[in-house]
């Protein structure tokens, strides 16, 4: 078995000396020196540069990239980096959104379609609203739908939509691809 012995030499005493007085000097004036109380008087000229133009107490080679926040920065500071206001951008979509929920013999239980059309045993729906929507964006899931007192729900399967002017055409199918009558739920969004 090896066994290590501490070996006290003057540069080990020296070196772990030096760490506890670099510390204990940190410490002192971190608890011991006021707020605030470094200022233009306690730097010394050319301490960073001899070139280097002092604008205030701390200059800004004395100051890493990026290192100040907005919060460092005084009220009136920010307020004259905000430059003139800009002309208006042009008007954004108007947000309208249609939707419906339909069950498997083409009725509309809810929404604000104006009107449907289905063809049994097709798969195939139409459903109108009152504007045009085909550069709008639609969305149909196959869901669980109200038909009558009774909750219907879709089986496994698919469904795709398309819009043409004010009406959308979606067709629901089986797993198989067949055409399959299901309940769905739709989404316009323009």
């Amino acid at each position: 078995m090896i066994r290590l012995h501490p070996h006290l030499s003057y540069a080990n005493v020296m070196a772990t000396a030096a760490v506890f007085i670099a510390l204990g000097g940190s410490a002192y004036a971190v608890t011991q020196l006021p707020r605030d109380s470094v200022g233009a008087a306690q730097i010394k000229r050319g301490a960073v540069g001899a070139s280097e133009l002092r604008t205030g107490a701390v200059s800004s080679r004395s100051i890493r990239d990026r290192s100040v926040t907005l919060r460092d920065i005084s009220a009136t500071a920010r307020g004259s980096l905000r430059g003139a206001k800009g002309d208006p951008g042009p008007v954004g979509p108007s947000g309208v959104a249609f939707h419906a929920a339909v069950n498997s013999g083409g009725a509309t239980v809810r929404g604000n379609a104006t009107g449907f059309t289905h063809q049994g045993g097709s798969g195939l729906y139409t459903i109108a609203f009152g504007r045009d929507v085909s550069g709008c964006q639609a969305t149909a899931t196959l869901a669980a739908v109200q038909n009558g007192p009774a909750l219907e729900q879709p089986t496994p399967g698919r469904i795709t939509v398309g819009a043409a002017g004010a009406t959308l055409a979606v067709r629901t199918f089986d797993v198989d691809g067949s055409a399959k009558d299901q309940p769905f739920n739709v989404i316009v969004v323009c």
